[in-house]
Formats: C-alpha cells, sequence, structure tokens
C-alpha cells in the first residue's frame, strides 16, 4: 500500500470519488476515479491508471457516458451581507 507523502504512520487507503475538472473551460466530472486517502490528514493522490484515465477524458479520447449540472455556489466576499 503507499506511504503518505506527508510522513504520516498510516498506510493510504484506495477510496473511489467523484472529481470535477476543466476541458476548454467547461466543466467535466469523473464519477468512481480511484484516489488513495492518507486516514490522518487527508491527503489526496492519484494512482497512475487513475492519472492516465484523467489524461484522456481531457484530451477528448473517451466518450461522456450522460450530461451533468447542477446550481452553482459562489461564496460571499468578506464583508459582504
Amino acid at each position: 500500500m503507499m506511504e503518505c507523502p506527508n510522513g504520516c504512520l498510516t498506510p493510504m487507503k484506495t477510496a473511489r470519488v467523484e472529481r470535477i475538472y476543466y476541458r476548454a473551460g467547461k466543466p467535466v466530472v469523473i464519477r468512481g476515479l480511484e484516489v488513495y486517502v492518507c486516514p490522518e490528514c487527508g491527503c489526496e493522490s492519484l494512482p497512475l491508471r487513475s492519472a492516465r484515465l484523467v489524461e484522456k477524458v481531457l484530451n477528448g479520447h473517451v466518450e461522456p457516458t450522460g450530461l451533468f449540472s447542477a446550481p452553482l455556489f459562489q461564496p460571499m466576499p468578506v464583508g459582504a451581507g
């Protein structure tokens, strides 16, 4: 198992996550992406196979399986409101 790059003693665990990336300024959602997560500090690391998948998606070599849309929330500046 992978060790945390921050030096934590607990080995990193494998998790499946959903992440938003951007291609040509538009959001692209990748669901079920495998990452390593440190249970102590929360650091995440992409295994090489996941990084290659993200690269293929962002380069347009993978067809989407559906559309994603959601409301956009932006935090208000400090002191406003």
